[in-house]
């Protein structure tokens, strides 16, 4: 298996340790989580070689690395991962424009999730400048998509 899927574990790493750098502009972190951003690309792109609980064990992970609260993000990504398997026909059946629309809900969904979490663990309220990750999420996967290799043309 794990032959296979090199390029994910390998592009997992990169998205972990390209996860630590925190982009702030005017004091709002604006950095998405590029985890879940590779974690929602490979599924689009091979959805054989992701699952549910590859979902759920790398959101453990981060949990354990980031310090949060245990579960937090295995919720999110294995919520996420629930999402996008929902969507999945509606966005490869959509052009590139369309499907960002739907990039866009579903890495919204996945931060409505962990700031339900916080607050109900009675962390601070971000504020609504939180919601610019998604956005964020959403200009790089536009990015991206621009080259050949991240097209999700089945």
């Amino acid at each position: 298996m794990i032959r296979k899927n090199k390029s994910l574990f390998f592009s997992l790493i990169v998205a972990a340790m390209i996860n630590l750098i925190h982009i702030n502009i005017f004091n709002t972190d604006v950095t998405p989580d590029f985890i879940l951003l590779t974690l929602i690309f490979w599924f689009f792109k091979n959805p054989n070689a992701v699952s549910i609980s590859l979902f759920w064990f790398v959101g453990l992970l981060t949990d354990i690395f980031t310090g949060d609260l245990l579960g937090q993000y295995a919720l999110t990504y294995a919520s996420c991962y629930f999402i996008a398997q929902y969507f999945i026909n509606k966005i490869m059946l959509n052009n590139k424009h369309q499907q960002l629309i739907y990039i866009f809900f579903i890495f919204l969904s996945a931060q409505i999730i962990m700031l339900l979490i916080n607050v109900m663990h009675d962390l601070h309220y971000p504020g609504l400048n939180y919601f610019l990750q998604s956005i964020t999420a959403v200009l790089i996967w536009h990015l991206f998509t621009q080259f050949k290799f991240f097209k999700l043309d089945r």
